[in-house]
């Protein structure tokens, strides 16, 4: 790892989160020494009464739970100790989140940003510098556009516009995701569908840009002129109540004031005065909230609170954040190159991998082929296409979820941990060897990177002079990072001031010059739940938009709609395509909202943009983490994991279990598992500091165990006077957030050229897609049981029958493959000339022959989609289709030929002839043919196999014009091939004229190199190894054929 060269680099710029109050008062409230455990509660519930009188303290609890804030009066009561010890808990919660915890959350943590520079500067302002930055949290905001949008007067004054998400099923038009104002709750969705008769594409058309409702009204009306006003507003009014059309009122979350947005749109609206009247009030009076210092703002809150739940009463209708407004902190480029070395190592040895995608991705191929590309929409509707992957929850999969086998990473894991057990250790110190050993099985090695990513890290240091001096410790945090840069600072860049966004954008310009032909967009999405918008709110960066459920910022040339978007499969990974540009689209996310709850469009959105790169993770204990201990993993200065401990008591016990009884449970745990003494719980990314010689303290693990029977408990690394930001009333606990961004300098694989190429093939429109059923002129069956007897089938009953069909004329053309889906199996395909039943007869005949004497178990008739895209388009697939026929003749005599031992050359050697017989055919020369195969397998692999085989193939290489063989088992091959040759010839002359014309839907090499990728298959099966193999003995043949020219020739 030393010497390689960094894949990523980090930015210049970072993230800065910090809890509002200082460390110290930890110390102070918490940290009373040698008291008994009675005086010591006693004294700390003196101090929580202490604390509940200061004023910055009771501006955050206000602002995050105005219930508790009430209740602070029970910490002196005496008289119901129960409730007392309610508010103790979410006291005392709250006070350690605001002391030990930076994760952003209301006014507890705020966030600022700082640079690399030559020396470390970590000194931060005082809290009367802080800046509140208070907006309406969305679950009240959408709600008052939902009661807006219920009222007609209102919305025929209102623009509105076809919801981009509609897609058609035959006569149906459905929408996928409704969001119902963000009332749907947690994995809420709603799909809703439409008769699409003539009115409803009327309407659609009407309102691809927008219009006015009260104009759309007056259009359908002038074309529906014997229809009653009231049913056409009637009609109108269902389209927009079921979110089929959507209004100009709903904002953006590309937005970062979608109050200012809501009341632009009002300012044209009459008769809603007050409630405009009363927005500005409100708006107005949030921005002189935002003003007040921090500890000043308690009672106007209050204040503000009440007159926003006048209008629309939910339980929160104000979110609030906090910028730390100092700009100053700065860090060396030590800390930055070991930011970067994490970032490596978590890449190299990261075995997170997408197996439902991959899953999902066989099965697309199973159904569509390679060259196919399906509309997003239409894939995953169950109805119409494959439906969502496994996992996916809006609406339900009926995917099972597969589990992920043990990795050979996990082996070396339970050695190391076995090993720092015996000698009584609590750390994996991790060596290049070792984190090679990590790197060795990891099978995604081929993929290049993610574009970037983010790393956030705790830093451990006396000061600033020591952390100068290269004495510090990086601990990566539980919440360890995100698939993409910026997308933490997302939710806060409207706090960072216009002067930042400059430097931000950096980001997203170094993204799109890593994939200059792509086109990222990014996805403007109202969630089911209100509140989780208040997390999506952002700016867009980025060209493009991609609207989920509401409207755009981008003028209409730079918006992308869901509909528009088109899934295919390039190297085994997805891709998302847009029709109108033809070119790759990769969906974005500026934020951190969580999308494995999303609606099912907006997660595949999100995964299929990071298909075909290798994700980083941390390392994981695998089946190791469900023990009661596991150790530090260490890598020099890198803390990539902390000493973990897992108290885990039985459920049966739980529930009868006092807290008194369970802190004797968790004192034998710690002194059995050494537990230290200042440990974080930790729940997912919620984490809080305790000491555990602290009775209150304890009690917290407690009732965690009590009501979850486990509780997971991290260790506080470094001293706490070894925290190095300082303010001027203490030490504050700070977390920073390492935006990466992937070098250029990275060596550039196939795989890599693949990933960032623009998609050549051209679009198809609808029309031709092609789909044979049962009944129609192909008939389609799948014969299993083969298993051994495939090449016994081709070669003695596949010819026979065949030939009985034509001598019956029942069948033009016939021609099989060879599959697994996973049981190995024939394809086989007829073109019917006469009426079907008469060769179903035959066909009946022959397969139940075929199953009395053993060679098949059964047969499934099935419908025949032809891969039109794959092989040029629907003319040439018509010559396709008879090229395939007679190939399937060929490969029948072939296999025979080589089964009754008619001639002794191997099966492999024919396969390397025909693929270069193939070749010739196509039109090449000799020269030509070399070249085509070079270009692909430019490869040393197999020479030693070739030099023993080379003197043959000169031999059946070099007759005349180096075609015909001057062998006779040779000739024999030859001259079965040569059948082929004007049903190959016919279909490539036709496949040069398609391609001057512009309109072949795949690339030239590319269709020919897939016709012998079919030949292989129908000679030799589906074995890929054996198939390179005889490719790139054909390239050596050639080669030696050609320099064998230039020198005698």
């Amino acid at each position: 790892m030393p010497t390689e060269t960094s894949i990523y680099r980090a930015m210049d710029f970072f993230m800065v989160r910090a809890p509002i109050l200082p460390f110290d008062l930890f110390s102070k409230y918490f940290l009373t020494e040698g008291e008994e455990p009675l005086t010591l509660k006693r004294t700390s519930l003196a101090y929580l009464i202490e604390l509940s009188e200061d004023s910055i303290i009771r501006e955050a609890i206000a602002a995050a739970s105005p219930n508790l804030l009430e209740s602070l009066v029970h910490l002196g009561n005496e008289d119901n100790l129960r409730k007392r010890g309610q508010v103790v808990k979410g006291f005392m919660r709250y006070l350690l989140r605001m002391m030990t915890r930076p994760t952003p959350f209301g006014l507890f943590s705020g966030v600022t940003y700082g640079k690399f520079g030559e020396r470390s500067r970590l000194n931060l302002n005082g809290i009367d510098t802080y800046v509140k930055h208070a907006r309406p949290d969305m679950e009240w905001l959408l709600k008052i556009i939902g009661s807006l949008e219920n009222k007609r007067e209102v919305v025929c004054q209102l623009k509105i516009q076809r919801n981009t998400l509609i897609y058609r099923q035959g006569n149906r038009a459905k929408l996928p995701y409704t969001t119902r104002y963000g009332g749907l709750g947690e994995g809420g969705n709603e799909s809703v569908s439409v008769r699409a008769s003539a009115v409803f594409d009327c309407v659609m058309d009407a309102c691809t840009n927008p219009i006015s409702y009260s104009k759309l009204i007056s259009w359908i009306r002038e074309r529906f002129k014997k229809a009653e006003i009231e049913t056409i507003e009637h009609y109108v009014w269902q389209l927009f109540e079921q979110e089929f059309l959507i209004s100009e009122l709903r904002p953006p979350t590309t937005t970062t004031d979608p109050l200012g947005h809501v009341m632009s749109v009002l300012d044209s609206i009459t008769g809603m005065e007050d409630l405009k009247d009363k927005l500005h009030r409100i708006r107005e009076d949030i921005f002189k909230y935002n003003l007040l210092p921090v500890g000043q703002g308690e009672e106007m809150l209050s204040q503000l609170r009440k007159a926003m739940n006048e209008i629309m009463n939910v339980k929160s209708p104000l979110q609030i954040d906090l910028s730390l407004e100092d700009r100053s902190i700065t860090l060396t480029d030590r800390i930055r190159k070991d930011v970067e070395k994490a970032a490596q190592l978590l890449c190299r040895t990261s075995s997170r991998r997408n197996r439902h995608l991959e899953e999902y991705c066989n099965e697309f191929l199973e159904n569509y082929g390679p060259y196919r590309e399906v509309p997003i929409l239409e894939l995953l509707d169950e109805e119409m296409g494959l439906g969502a992957p496994a996992t996916y929850s809006n609406p339900q999969s009926h995917r099972r979820r597969l589990t992920n086998t043990v990795a050979k990473q996990e082996q070396f894991l339970l050695q190391w941990f076995v090993s720092c057990l015996h000698r009584g250790e609590q750390e994996v110190m991790l060596t290049d060897e070792m984190v090679e050993q990590l790197m060795d099985d990891n099978k995604s090695q081929e993929l290049i990177p993610l574009p970037s990513m983010e790393l956030y890290f705790q830093l451990v240091a006396h000061n600033h002079q020591k952390l100068d001096d290269g004495e510090y410790t990086l601990v990566l945090s539980p919440n360890p990072g995100s698939d993409g840069a910026g997308r933490t600072f997302g939710r806060f860049i409207d706090l960072f001031g216009d002067r930042f966004k400059e430097t931000f954008n950096i980001i997203h310009q170094e993204e799109q010059r890593l994939s200059p032909s792509k086109l990222f967009a990014e996805i403007s999405y109202l969630p089911s739940v209100g509140r989780s918008t208040n997390v999506v709110l952002t700016e867009n960066f980025r060209k493009y938009e991609i609207a989920i459920g509401t409207n755009h910022t981008m003028p209409a040339g730079q918006q992308i709609h869901v509909s528009d978007l088109v899934v295919g499969v390039r190297h085994n990974r997805f891709y998302l395509k847009s029709r109108k540009h033809n070119r790759e689209v990769v969906p974005t996310a500026g934020h951190m909202l969580n999308y494995r709850n999303a609606p099912n469009v907006y997660r595949f959105l999100m995964e299929v943009s990071q298909e075909g790169y290798r994700p980083w993770s941390v390392i994981e204990w695998g089946s190791l983490a469900q023990s009661p201990f596991t150790p530090r993993l260490r890598y020099e200065k890198i803390i990539l994991c902390p000493a973990t401990w897992r108290i885990q008591i039985s459920q049966i016990t739980t529930g009868k279990e006092n807290v008194e009884n369970l802190g004797l449970v968790v004192q034998q745990f710690r002194e059995e598992w050494k537990v230290p003494r200042f440990v974080y719980m930790i729940q997912f990314d919620n984490r809080i500091l305790l000491d555990l010689d602290h009775p209150l303290h304890v009690e917290e693990i407690c009732k965690d165990l009590k009501s979850n029977a486990k509780v997971t408990l991290i260790e506080h690394i470094g001293g706490f006077e070894e925290l190095p930001i300082h303010r001027s009333d203490g030490r504050v606990v700070a977390e920073f957030v390492f935006p990466l961004v992937r070098g250029s300098g990275q060596t550039c694989s196939l795989e890599e050229i693949a990933a960032t190429s623009e998609i050549d093939t051209k679009p198809l429109v609808e029309e031709i897609r092609h789909i044979h059923l049962p009944g129609g002129p192909w008939f389609y069956a799948k014969l299993y049981g083969l298993g051994t007897r495939q090449d016994e089938f081709i070669g003695r009953y596949w010819e026979g029958f065949v030939r009985e069909c034509r001598e019956e004329g029942v069948v033009d053309q016939a021609y099989f493959i060879r599959y697994s889906d996973p049981n190995r199996h024939i394809r086989a395909r007829f073109k019917i000339s006469k009426e079907e039943a008469q060769f179903v007869r035959i066909f009946h005949n022959w397969t139940k022959t075929l199953l009395q004497e053993g060679v098949i178990s059964k047969v499934i008739i099935d419908t025949y989609e032809p891969e039109i895209e794959r092989y040029g388009g629907p003319e040439l697939m018509l010559l396709a289709e008879r090229l395939f026929a007679a190939d399937s003749e060929v490969t029948s005599n072939l296999v025979r030929l080589i089964r009754f031992q008619q001639i002794q050359l191997s099966k492999e050697n024919v396969a390397v002839l025909s693929v270069i017989y193939l070749l010739y055919q196509f039109g090449n020369k000799g020269q030509e043919v070399y070249e085509l195969l070079n270009e692909k397998f430019n490869v040393k692999d197999y020479l030693d196999d070739f030099r023993q085989e080379r003197r043959l193939f000169m031999q059946m290489l070099g007759g005349e014009n180096g075609v015909k063989p001057s062998h006779p088992e040779g000739d024999v091959v030859y001259r079965i091939v040569k059948t082929r040759e004007a049903a190959v010839r016919c279909y490539w002359e036709t496949l040069l004229d398609q391609e001057k014309k512009g309109v072949l839907s795949n690339t030239k090499d590319d269709i020919l190199f897939s016709i012998i990728h079919m030949h292989l298959n129908r000679f030799l099966g589906t074995d890929r190894d054996q198939e390179r193999k005889v490719m790139i003995m054909a390239r050596h043949a050639m080669n030696s054929l050609v320099q064998y020219r230039r020198t005698f020739q």
